[in-house]
């Protein structure tokens, strides 16, 4: 049985800041910005990019979102909604999310994902309500994290991914049942209306 140990996420991961871009910045073509509206549904999306030359910023490695990066929504009114990148495409962060980026010895970036995730609570009470309500990065690293050994939370995330699956082939399983069940009745409707 695994211990788990209480960690402030401050602690045993790097908040990163992204960069402020005007939307003179913004390019039809270039390397792809991540903003608050490209996190839906738990992950980063492609949907509506916005592009920046990124030779006229000032870029580190901390404001770069590559695959498997978890990355969470500091401004109103979406803000604290968590999605990991598992996308093919590598972006830079905008000033409106915060790349979460953890100390690989200690904490899995996917254990991290699911727990954020699956923590909608606590991840609103990092919310402060000044004169917008906003996440800043002192509420994010004051942030409680139970964290078992390495090889627990492996497991933890393995188990996750597959409910995770399961959960959106349903959806889509769903999606199509209502598609055949409209079809089908337009065409009863078709038929009933032909034989009048």
């Amino acid at each position: 049985m695994s211990v788990f140990k209480e960690y402030r996420l401050g602690e045993i991961c790097k908040v990163c800041r992204g960069i402020s871009f005007k939307d003179a910045h913004y390019l039809k073509s270039g390397f792809p910005v991540l903003k608050k509206g490209n996190i839906k549904g738990g992950k980063v999306v492609k949907e509506n990019l916005f592009y920046c030359d990124d030779a006229n910023h000032k870029i580190s490695d901390a404001h770069r979102v590559q695959y498997g990066d978890v990355v969470i929504t500091n401004s109103a009114p979406s803000q604290g909604r968590v999605a990991i990148n598992l996308t093919n495409l590598e972006f830079i962060l905008s000033s409106h999310v915060f790349k979460l980026d953890p100390n690989p010895e200690i904490l899995d970036r996917k254990y991290l994902y699911h727990f954020l995730e699956n923590s909608p609570q606590q991840v609103e009470r990092m919310i402060t309500f000044k004169n917008v309500s906003a996440i800043n990065v002192s509420s994010i690293e004051s942030f409680k994290i139970l964290v078992p050994d390495l090889e627990t939370q492996r497991s933890i995330v393995a188990k996750l991914d597959k409910l995770r699956e399961l959960r959106e082939e349903l959806k889509m399983r769903k999606l199509q049942g209502v598609y055949y069940r409209n079809k089908i009745m337009s065409n009863l409707l078709e038929h009933v209306s032909k034989a009048d």
